[in-house]
């Protein structure tokens, strides 16, 4: 049987105050639940401008339309605008959530910061970073969280190991094909990673002219049976100028008869089948700008 986790990614306030009750309105409509991470911190989304120098940046902001998928007050935060604290303006939409039976997570801190500069930070950074999310996790929704996801899949040897301090169920930092146990330092964690397993919606739209319905079809298609299949999406893309084309992508998972059930529900699950140890690595994708950690 064919079997899918939707993962929301929370990257911004805008898609914290706006997408998320958009994302919930769909997902109550068609019965399913989702697995949602939340970042808490500064909105410094005006800094991913540093990308631009990045291979395919710009060819993927055209392909994708991202002008459309951002406000204009998002796109200058924390550079002609001041970077607003997430949690406190959007802790209603977050707890709404969780009412509604999905499950809740940790995303990010500051999630600009990490995904550009993840590298040239130091540990102690890093800590700090791991230790606000967690705390305002905590002011959110009054509970330890017990699982994470990096922004942009993208990890190192610190914060696999400052991670592994939390005793999370799972953690979801890096792209692959199945669960896993990574290996830091020639020890294996005890945090188990489940990748995402498929592409993204603004990673293949307009690849070789795809149109939004083509793009729905292609990532169905590479669901498998009695495998992991992990679907990642965005509150600011799926839950925002792009709608109509997610809820395009819910009938559709519908007529397949595809069942959809959290990465939450599907841990134990998961763990029983005793996943491997591996060491993660890096590779480039298609439709992507940058590196992503690959497991």
């Amino acid at each position: 049987m064919k079997t899918l986790s939707l993962r929301v990614d929370v990257d911004t306030l805008e898609g914290s105050i706006k997408g998320i009750p958009n994302l919930l309105r769909m997902l109550d409509s068609h019965q399913m639940q989702a697995s949602f991470y939340f970042s808490f911190g500064p909105d410094n989304s005006g800094k991913a401008l540093r990308r631009i120098f990045r291979r395919g940046f710009l060819s993927k902001m055209r392909r994708t339309g991202a002008a459309k998928l951002y406000s204009l007050k998002t796109m200058l935060y924390g550079t002609l605008l001041p970077a607003p604290l997430i949690h406190p303006r959007a802790k209603a939409e977050m707890q709404a959530v969780q009412a509604a039976g999905h499950e809740v997570a940790i995303h990010a801190w500051d999630h600009v910061q990490y995904h550009d500069l993840l590298d040239k930070k130091s540990r102690e950074w890093l800590h700090d970073w791991f230790m606000r999310a967690h705390n305002a996790f905590e002011n959110v929704f009054s509970m330890k969280a017990r699982a994470a996801v990096s922004p942009a899949w993208r990890c190192n040897e610190n914060t696999l190991e400052i991670q592994e301090q939390y005793k999370l169920d799972y953690a979801g930092d890096c792209r692959g094909i199945d669960v896993f146990y990574p290996i830091v330092n020639n020890k294996t964690l005890t945090t188990l990673q489940v990748p995402t397993t498929l592409p993204t919606l603004d990673e293949i739209l307009g690849l070789n002219g795809m149109s939004p319905s083509e793009s729905n079809e292609y990532i169905q298609n590479l669901i498998k049976d009695d495998a992991l299949n992990v679907y990642a999406l965005h509150t600011e893309v799926e839950g925002g100028a792009l709608r109509d084309t997610f809820v395009s992508f819910l009938d559709g998972l519908i007529d397949r008869q595809i069942r959809v059930k959290t990465v939450g529900d599907w841990v134990p699950e998961l763990k029983a089948c005793n996943p491997p140890a591996r060491e993660i690595t890096r590779r480039i994708i298609e439709g992507r700008a940058g590196w992503v950690s690959w497991g």
